[in-house]
């Protein structure tokens, strides 16, 4: 889930902030209220593990001197089903409603929602590409969850957990780093093992 909050205030000189309303303030009580009740949960899946929540952008003010006007928080939630889309915007809006009502002016938009997917990751399409990318990484391929979002939200969606779905590729450990690479070996192994992949699953 991608959800955008956006807090309303009224700009005033820093020296007469009575003039004014700090958008930043009830937005970042918000924030702190949303982390203990998305983070501090006994609800867990036992392959995905907890829900994540956090707040990966936050903008507010113009300038030093000046009590902002407006302040925007993005935030970005890796849903379980335990702990569904549902769940997290009926908790979400709950708590939009009880700052609003202290005052605040917080609107809540959630701009992306995708549900969790999951198959038995035992389809003879997953067999294969584990039989095959074992000869390549020298030892066996498991079959494992994970939590970044994929397209297997939209393509598979009421496909039921047997559809032949594998999220099978090169990587490490660096995504969204400044040292963010793919080993050249492994990217030029995967062409291999695509062509052998495809090759053998329509023929057969």
């Amino acid at each position: 889930m991608d959800i955008k909050l956006t807090s309303q205030g009224k700009e005033a000189h820093s020296s007469m902030h009575e003039k004014g309303y700090n958008a930043i303030d009830p937005l970042m009580d918000l924030l702190v209220k949303a982390n203990k009740a998305f983070r501090e949960t006994d609800k867990n899946n036992p392959d995905l593990g907890n829900l994540t929540f956090n707040t990966t952008v936050f903008n507010g003010g113009e300038q030093i001197n000046m009590i902002p006007g407006e302040a925007t928080a993005q935030i970005n939630v890796r849903t379980i089903p335990e702990f569904n889309n549902s769940l997290v915007e009926k908790k979400l809006t709950e708590l939009v409603k009880a700052e609003n009502a202290q005052g605040a002016k917080i609107k809540m938009d959630i701009y992306m929602s995708e549900p969790s997917i999951k198959t038995d990751g035992k389809s003879e399409f997953v067999k294969l590409a584990q039989k095959i990318g074992a000869k390549y990484a020298e030892k066996p391929i498991p079959t494992v969850a994970i939590k970044p979002v994929t397209d297997a939200s939209n393509l598979i969606a009421d496909k039921g957990p047997s559809y032949p779905f594998a999220m099978f590729g090169p990587g490490n450990d660096t995504p969204h780093q400044v040292n963010e690479y793919v080993d050249e070996k492994m990217y030029l192994n995967f062409v291999k093992i695509y062509t052998e992949l495809f090759v053998a699953y329509l023929n057969k």
